[in-house]
């Protein structure tokens, strides 16, 4: 019964508190919701826009990531641009994406997160496709930074390295795969019916044992445009959805402003607290 009079007695005299500093605390509140408005209003606007992308650098690497990074490496080269933007190393950021360094020093923000679904078992499992988010000062050079970003992935050493390496350890997979065929294609036509040791097709099929060679051949057909869209497919950068275009800037008037009037009521009962004790 105490606690509950004290919590009255204290939400009462909160009440007379503010009626008696209203003025200062209504001005204050203005005074603070509208300086937040015309900065609002009058600093530069900018544009957010969003990409899926994938790439095959993890294939590449051949390394066997975490459920959840699939597109680990990818994600963290474009995240490392970001840490150019905040220490605003434009004349870095345009090297690295060959781009004018005006058109650099437009860019707010760049971040890339890996994408996810849900399954039949309402668990999450990481897509081979991440999400890029771009923010910029001008919605005119956004086709220009997607160009970029592909030249970043392009003529990065570290990805060029692995890309040659992946192509060339293709082409020679699709090369085995195409003698290993007419082998079996001769073998075929000749009618033989006996079991040999096709040595140099194990290392194809990986011991994919077939009992008859047309099966032998329609498998390593098979395997071979699996390779071959491989290839084609798994680029160091691909843009599955590109940025789009935005004209509408963001606007983050009305959020501000709650939380400039929010602000302001606090330092305005703090000034009509000390205004108190100082005439009392």
């Amino acid at each position: 019964m105490t606690e509950e009079l004290n919590i009255r007695q204290f939400f009462t005299s909160f009440v007379k508190f503010i009626v008696r500093n209203n003025k200062l605390i209504y001005s204050m509140i203005i005074i603070g919701v509208l300086s937040v408005i015309i900065f609002q209003k009058f600093k530069t606007p900018y544009y957010e826009t969003k990409a899926i992308c994938m790439s095959g650098i993890s294939e590449y690497e051949r390394v066997d990531y975490e459920e959840g990074w699939l597109q680990r490496t990818a994600i963290d080269l474009i995240n490392y641009l970001e840490i150019n933007i905040e220490n605003k190393d434009y004349n870095e950021l345009a090297y690295l994406l060959g781009i004018d360094i005006s058109v650099a020093q437009k860019i707010k923000k760049i971040e890339a997160e890996q994408l996810f679904q849900k399954d039949m078992n309402e668990e999450f499992f990481s897509l081979n496709k991440f999400e890029v988010m771009l923010v910029v000062f001008d919605n005119n050079i956004i086709s220009e930074i997607q160009e970029g970003l592909l030249y970043y992935f392009n003529s990065n050493n570290y990805v060029k390295k692995y890309y040659e390496e992946f192509i060339e350890s293709s082409n020679k997979i699709i090369l085995d795969i195409n003698q290993e065929m007419k082998l079996l294609e001769k073998i075929r036509i000749e009618g033989s019916k006996n079991r040999m040791d096709f040595s140099s097709s194990l290392k194809v099929i990986n011991g994919q044992e077939k009992s008859e060679v047309s099966n032998q051949i329609v498998a390593l057909s098979q395997y071979r445009e699996e390779i071959r869209t491989q290839k084609e497919l798994l680029k160091p950068l691909s843009f599955v959805q590109d940025f789009a275009k935005v004209n509408q800037k963001e606007d983050d008037i009305l959020i501000w402003s709650v939380f400039g009037a929010f602000l302001s009521f606090l330092i305005s009962l703090f000034v009509a607290f000390i205004k108190e004790i100082v005439n009392n």
